[in-house]
């Protein structure tokens, strides 16, 4: 069909998924006085209220408002088989080719069928897939990427019955470095991380890549990407505990289209396997500078001041790496870095810092038992020691901002760093 007969086919409005007529009883829970504090905990860790769809094997296209002045659209394709009652594996797809391009084109719906590899496996593998509609503005390290991609997932994750232990980021090229980004930087929501021939754009922070696997597509004959770039960056993460995997492939260039046959199954493969750890007992979590839209991973986040002296925690190493050309770099890894390395047992969190002003840990019940005190020891003293409840105007607004019914925060806790 033409483009326009096509927009009209993804209103999702005549398929009954324009939204969650539900939601709205989240807010009423929490104001009901009658329902206790664990038992609204319960209700939101099982939320199963979700909308049946009209059609199934469909596209929908919804906006995210990311300004006042800025949205941008996007696109979802709900699988054949899905069903409502059943948590369901979601994939977000970053295409190749849209960073040089200032504006959105006309003709976007057809993208997602013409310029979207993964959508001849949906249906097979019964995955809801997050297409978006990309311009320069949403590059990942630009001023809207982050809260993009956020808002993207939560969005879907409130029409969609979304496995949250399963959400899964793949990009080609451009999208591949959002994929990298996103590994280093915003994880938390994901299971694994799926780059396809795509460069690492700038000096990672190597401890965080701990945190969630990646598995790396590598064109031998990439014309865009020095193999070797990719391949020593793995290569040194890998020496500190992370599960970074790659696959060369033998006399491949950049565009994978005509071996995709090779890469994509695999990909599909290996996302059956993975499931996210909502509740890691040990963090590593570097950064060079605080922004609000990172702070952290998982439960432990933190505000960096580089000006501090580094501590004995502190780390540095020499690494040998190639940039996207070829060109040899080997740069001191770890300077001006603030830096955590957090554990928690038995309801004690042990955490060791280096030029980080506060940490904030977040709590759940399916770590620490609410009964009982909460210990908090930073750099070897203990700072905190108290039974420690569910706030829960905290716990729906985070529920309502990520709904994120696995990784559920019932509180806070914000120390500062002396």
């Amino acid at each position: 069909m033409d483009s326009v007969a096509l927009k009209k086919q993804l209103n999702p409005k005549q398929y009954g998924l324009q939204s969650n007529f539900y939601i709205d009883e989240v807010h009423k829970l929490g104001a009901d006085k009658q329902v206790t504090d664990s038992a609204l905990y319960s209700q939101l860790s099982n939320w199963a209220k979700y909308p049946v769809p009209a059609k199934t094997g469909i596209i929908c296209e919804y906006i995210v408002q990311l300004d006042t002045n800025y949205t941008v659209p996007y696109l979802v394709y709900i699988p054949k088989n899905y069903n409502p009652a059943v948590k369901t594996t979601l994939l977000i797809y970053y295409k190749g080719g849209w960073l040089s391009r200032s504006t959105i084109p006309s003709g976007y719906p057809k993208e997602i069928i013409k310029d979207n590899p993964t959508l001849d496996y949906l249906d097979e593998q019964n995955i809801i897939e997050i297409f978006p509609v990309l311009e320069s503005k949403l590059a990942i390290y630009g001023n809207y990427g982050y809260l993009h991609l956020q808002q993207m997932i939560t969005a879907v994750k409130k029409v969609f019955n979304i496995d949250d232990n399963k959400v899964f980021l793949a990009g080609f090229s451009d999208g591949g470095k959002t994929v990298y980004l996103a590994a280093n930087l915003v994880p938390a929501a994901f299971a694994c991380f799926y780059p396809i021939n795509a460069p690492i754009v700038s000096a990672p922070q190597f401890p965080n890549y701990k945190s969630r696997p990646l598995f790396s597509f590598v064109a031998e004959k990439d014309e865009l990407t020095e193999p070797r770039s990719i391949l020593t960056k793995a290569a040194y993460a890998a020496t500190l505990g992370a599960d970074w995997r790659f696959w060369l492939l033998p006399e491949k260039k950049h565009n994978y289209r005509s071996y995709q046959q090779d890469v994509l199954p695999l990909m599909f493969s290996d996302m059956k396997r993975r499931s996210r750890n909502p509740f890691p007992a040990t963090i590593n979590y570097h950064k060079t500078y605080n922004y609000e839209l990172f702070t952290g991973i998982d439960w432990i986040q933190v505000s960096v001041n580089t000006n501090r002296p580094p501590s004995l925690y502190h780390q540095t190493d020499s690494v040998v790496t190639f940039s996207a050309d070829g060109e040899e770099r080997r740069y001191l890894y770890g300077e001006k870095t603030g830096q955590v390395h957090a554990v928690y047992l038995n309801n004690t969190f042990t955490i060791n810092t280096s030029q980080v002003d506060t940490v904030t840990i977040y709590l759940s019940p399916a770590m620490v038992n609410l009964q009982l005190p909460v210990t908090v020891i930073i750099n070897g003293k203990q700072v905190y020691h108290a039974v420690t409840g569910i706030n829960r105007s905290f716990m729906i607004d985070r529920f309502m901002e990520y709904f994120d019914r696995e990784q559920l925060w019932v509180n806070k806790l914000v120390i500062p760093v002396h």
